[in-house]
């Protein structure tokens, strides 16, 4: 089982706050896909019709590829704009008609994932985001281990990725590749007596 590539929260924070200022829809893509572990399939062919306005809540279904459960997750809201999901979604989707996709290419046609990793390679960069970071399944692995960090109980990072079987929620027990690197810098630290 691999180590998860996942985002540090300041490495999020900068590509989401980079894409609102040169790209909308991306910055409208990727916090999508982060919040709810999309893979780039799933978060391409999103469309009107699999968001749901009740009253003051909106939810989101996706029927989740590679043998994962479908999942109807309600959009979260936050104080800070950035993060504050359920406003950016609702303004954005409010002219759609339903079966229009929420990210379409120039031509109104489904982007490939070609294109959407262009997109998160030039915008990583342009965030600072290291380059072994900038594909678009990390944004997946940065909501898994998120949760983990937060205190969620496997079951939960299960339901809300969709995965039908708990190994493969399992990974997001590893820790990230930045949790190791802190984890020797305060063990250097500490033998040479600097401590961190």
């Amino acid at each position: 089982m691999s180590t998860p590539v996942a985002l540090s929260k300041a490495e999020l924070r900068s590509l989401l706050t980079t894409c609102r200022h040169h790209d909308y829809r991306a910055y409208v893509m990727f916090l999508i896909t982060t919040l709810h572990g999309l893979r780039v399939s799933e978060a391409i062919a999103l469309r009107r019709r699999d968001f749901t306005v009740n009253d003051d809540a909106i939810f989101l279904t996706v029927a989740r590829l590679k043998g994962s459960e479908k999942t109807t997750q309600r959009l979260n809201s936050c104080p800070e704009s950035l993060f504050n999901e359920r406003q950016v979604v609702a303004e954005f989707i409010k002219n759609l008609k339903p079966n229009e996709l929420l990210f379409p290419d120039t031509d109104g046609g489904m982007l490939t994932r070609w294109q959407v990793t262009t997109l998160i390679q030039k915008y990583g960069s342009l965030a600072g985001v290291p380059e072994h970071k900038r594909f678009v399944h990390s944004l997946k692995h940065t909501a898994g281990i998120l949760m983990r960090q937060a205190g969620c109980k496997l079951e939960e990072i299960q339901a809300a990725l969709g995965h039908k079987n708990l190994n493969s929620t399992a990974m997001y027990l590893r820790v990230s590749s930045d949790e190791s690197d802190d984890a020797r810098a305060r063990a250097f630290g500490a033998a040479v007596g600097g401590g961190q």
